[in-house]
């Protein structure tokens, strides 16, 4: 097989999720480190070469950071005899989790790059996947896309009206409502999406002699 084949999109997203299996079971702190610095390196190293801007992705990379953060605030500390305690098994945790998230999140821009809603929805086509699981597939990734547009629309709007994020009450009042909205529009959506695939015949998780009794 040629290596313009194996780059195929379809191909990507296999190898994506049998490195993703690999990561899982990787527990060594040490190759866990080396995996992340050669992973990294390499991605910095293609953005750099395509000459496309580096900023977006380390905005995305400080919001795993934040997530991180959360997950390092809840598992280092343990309530003991003598009430709130240092956990090391649980900073150990913190650590390997750590690592295994940067990894993926450095391996998914990785495997997926150049690869937008649409490619993505034709190279889930390509799987050997039952038919109802690729056809999931294929409206998650599109109602994410969706929701990331409203999203985007929502910021723009505050924005106009001279919303300014900071460390504050209202700040976190603003955020609480727009995450609601979205909750909010995607139930919308995923009603929406339910009637439509009804109309169509789509039948979940029933046979179709029992949807016939």
């Amino acid at each position: 097989m040629k290596i313009h084949a194996l780059i195929q999109p379809h191909f990507r997203l296999i190898g994506l999720f049998l490195w993703g299996l690999i990561i899982s079971g990787l527990n060594d702190f040490s190759w866990l480190i080396t995996l992340n610095i050669s992973v990294a390196a390499v991605f910095i190293l293609l953005v750099l070469i395509r000459s496309k801007p580096l900023f977006p992705y380390v905005k995305r990379w400080l919001s795993l950071l934040i997530f991180i953060f959360l997950i390092w605030a809840t598992l280092v500390w343990k309530v003991g005899e003598k009430g709130i305690e240092f956990n090391i098994q649980g900073m150990r945790l913190a650590e390997i989790l750590s690592l295994k998230m940067n990894l993926l999140l450095f391996s998914l821009w990785l495997f997926l790059w150049n690869i937008n809603d649409a490619i993505l929805i034709q190279a889930l086509g390509k799987l050997p996947l039952p038919e109802k699981l690729i056809q999931l597939f294929v409206l998650t990734v599109r109602y994410i896309a969706l929701l990331g547009e409203l999203r985007q629309k929502m910021d723009i709007a505050m924005r106009a009206r001279g919303y300014q994020a900071a460390f504050n009450r209202r700040t976190f009042y603003v955020t609480a409502q727009t995450v609601t909205l979205l909750l909010v529009h995607a139930l919308l959506k995923a009603e929406t999406a339910q009637i439509a695939l009804k109309c169509r015949g789509f039948q979940f998780g029933k046979r179709k002699e029992n949807a016939e009794r």
